[in-house]
Formats: C-alpha cells, sequence, structure tokens
C-alpha cells in the first residue's frame, strides 16, 4: 500500500477539522459583534419628536409646558384708597349738591334748578342771611314775630342779602300729612308772582298756623290770595313747585341745619337768643 495514499484521508480530515472549527470561530465572532451592537443599540436615549412629547406629557396643573416662554406679568390694579371718599364742599349754601336736580323740577321764576333758595334781596358789602323756617313750626311763629319786622326792613334796605329756605319737614306730624309742603308751596307761588309778595305771604301763614290738622289748599289760596293781592289757585292746583321744595329745597336743608328756625350769617350759624328782639339784627351789624 502506497504510504502517501494511506496519509491522505487523515490529511483531508485534518483540513476539514480546522475548516469547520474556522466558521464555527466566524459565527462565534460575528454573533458577539451582533450582540454588542444589539445591546449598544437599546442602551442609547430615544430622542422623541417634540410634537409627540407635548401630546404625550400633559403639563401639570400650576406648571408651565417644558420649553414654554414665562407667561406674562397680569395687568396692574390701582391699590384701594385708604382715603373716605371726598366729602361735599362747604360753602355759604351749605354742602354743595351732589348731583344735577331731578329733570321733573320746576323751580321758581329766577331761580336755577337746583338752587335751595330763594333770594328776596341783595346787598353790594352787606351779609348773605339765610333763613330756614316751617310753617307749622311754633318756634319759627315766635321767631316771626320777634325777628321778621327786623329782616323785612334790612332786606328793603339792601343791608343784607336775604335768602329764605321754605322747608317741608314737619309734613308727616300733620294729619292728613303733608301740610307744610303745601303752605311752603303756596308761598312759594307768591314769590313767583313777585319775589316781594314772599314778605305778605310769610306772616299771613304764621298768623294763621294751624295745628296738626293743617289747612286746606282752598283756605291756603285764599290766605296769601288775601294778604299778598294775588290769585295763587292755579299756581297751589298743578303743585307747580312741589318738586322743587321735595328734590331740592328739603334735601339740602337737610344737609345744612337740624332744625327750624335756623338762621345762617355768612355761612356761620347765629347761636344766639332768637326770642330776644334784635338778636339777629346786632348779630348782622357786627358782621
Amino acid at each position: 500500500m502506497d504510504p502517501q495514499r494511506s496519509r491522505m484521508p487523515l490529511v483531508l480530515g485534518i483540513v476539514g477539522s480546522l475548516a469547520c472549527l474556522g466558521l464555527v470561530t466566524v459565527l462565534v465572532v460575528g454573533g458577539l459583534v451582533l450582540l454588542v451592537v444589539t445591546s449598544d443599540v437599546e442602551r442609547a436615549p430615544r430622542v422623541a419628536s417634540p410634537v409627540a412629547t407635548t401630546a404625550a406629557s400633559p403639563t401639570e396643573p400650576g406648571t408651565d409646558p417644558p420649553g414654554s416662554a414665562p407667561p406674562s406679568p397680569a395687568p396692574s390694579r390701582p391699590a384701594p384708597s385708604s382715603s373716605p371718599p371726598t366729602a361735599p364742599a362747604l360753602t355759604a349754601d351749605g354742602p354743595t349738591a351732589p348731583t344735577a336736580a331731578p329733570a321733573d323740577v320746576v323751580p321758581p321764576p329766577g331761580v336755577a334748578a337746583d338752587q335751595p333758595y330763594l333770594q328776596l334781596s341783595t346787598s353790594d358789602d352787606g351779609p348773605v342771611v339765610d333763613v330756614y323756617v316751617d310753617f307749622l313750626c311754633p318756634h319759627c311763629r315766635t321767631f316771626r314775630d320777634v325777628q321778621g319786622d327786623d329782616l323785612i326792613q334790612m332786606a328793603l334796605d339792601r343791608q343784607i342779602t336775604l335768602r329764605m329756605r321754605p322747608r317741608a319737614m314737619l309734613d308727616d306730624v300733620s294729619d292728613p300729612v303733608g301740610y307744610s309742603g303745601r303752605a311752603a308751596h303756596a308761598a312759594v307761588c307768591a314769590y313767583a308772582e313777585n319775589p316781594e309778595k314772599w314778605f305778605p305771604a310769610e306772616i299771613t301763614l304764621f298768623e294763621n298756623q294751624p295745628g296738626p290738622e293743617g289747612l286746606t289748599d282752598a283756605e291756603l289760596v285764599d290766605l296769601v290770595g288775601t294778604a299778598a293781592e294775588i290769585d295763587i289757585s292755579a299756581c297751589q292746583a298743578e303743585g307747580t313747585y312741589r318738586a322743587w321744595i321735595q328734590q331740592v329745597a328739603e334735601p339740602h336743608a337737610r344737609q345744612t341745619t337740624p332744625g327750624t328756625p335756623t338762621v345762617i350769617i355768612d355761612g356761620e350759624t347765629f347761636s344766639g337768643d332768637l326770642t330776644r328782639a334784635g338778636s339777629v339784627k346786632a348779630a348782622v351789624e357786627a358782621v
């Protein structure tokens, strides 16, 4: 047997074994490489789409989404004032009216709708004298008896600017209610005819002052008409100036004075004795 031919199978077996070993090695190495690469890929951070992130991650209440701009500051509010409301200005007329007179107010002739007094005289250098009266007030009747003639004379002599302020303060006292306002209206109707007609109307209304029962409109028309020699029947029946008394003169008087009678000289309330004859005239002359 030829020795070379006998060794051939051995050689082929060895070569085949080496080839198989190399193949196995390649497979093993390739598998290891693939395992390493796969592992690295899995460990790599995943970058999500911004849109997907926003949709998938709702913002918690009270927080801003990541990357959002800071919120705009809220509009600033003025700090509440610690100062008290401004009080009405004080003038010789008392507190000024906070609002204009209602549209339905008809003032007497020559009187502004928001003017709460009737001016009976004007003095260039004398004081302004404001007189508040209610025709049902017993003390006002006494005041008229004691001080009335002096006031009328000083007004006619232009020593003072006299401003009468008729009130309806005691409307609820009469039975039926409303006499103070009706009597004041009768006097205002006389003034509307002629400012000087106020004086005889005032005198007769106090001289004939009733008790709580008051007087009827017919009686008021007769008294004032006779004393002032005018006819106020239509004015009294229509209540032409009643809104001015109730909505302008009386509210202003409530702000200015505690009651009637009251005399204010150049903005200062007279504090002397109104029942002493000549006391108001002396106070006027002392200004």
